[in-house]
């Protein structure tokens, strides 16, 4: 079973952490996704995360030692180029497999289009959990939530993890 973590705000992890489960759990329930934030944060010290999504380090600024350990630990980190660039140094000199996404031109994945749909650029080659490479290409996220049209970040984020996922077919 593969562990997922995700670092979000409070009022995004809940919606991230229902749409992921959703879709990488049908029809197999192979994944378990944990919300990482303040209260939970001591509790996640030995779980081994495959991949974690990081779209805010604000929730957690205080515990940097614990989520570094957990950084280092996971073979997959997720996250958000747009946030501050001093969260960002918490990743400095980790040997990790990091995706960045956003609205950042040097992001790994970032958003092409956001209209009806929203369509993703894949910027630079990846290797998905399979140890398939995906190569650059755009991907379009076919969005059944308006919810999720109103948070791109949120949509990209998702996004990255299904694609890493083996998820070639994205539809919210």
């Amino acid at each position: 079973m593969a562990f997922i973590g995700i670092i979000a705000d409070d009022k995004n992890e809940l919606q991230i952490k229902r749409f992921l489960e959703r879709m990488l759990n049908y029809p197999t329930k192979e994944h378990t996704v944990i919300i990482i934030n303040d209260k939970s944060v001591e509790n996640m010290r030995n779980i081994k995360f495959q991949t974690i999504l990081v779209m805010t380090l604000d929730e957690i600024n205080d515990k940097k030692e614990i989520i570094s350990k957990l950084l280092k630990n996971a073979e997959y980190l997720v996250i958000n180029a747009d946030i501050d660039k001093g969260s960002l140094k918490l990743i400095n000199n980790m040997q990790l497999n990091v995706i960045t996404f956003g609205f950042n031109q040097k992001a790994t994945i970032t958003a092409s289009s956001v209209e009806e749909n929203l369509m993703i650029c894949l910027q630079r080659k990846i290797v998905d959990v399979n140890k398939k490479t995906i190569e650059p290409q755009e991907i379009v996220i076919k969005t059944i939530s308006p919810k999720m049209l109103n948070n791109s970040h949120n949509a990209m984020g998702i996004g990255t993890i299904l694609l890493i996922y083996g998820k070639n077919e994205i539809n919210f």
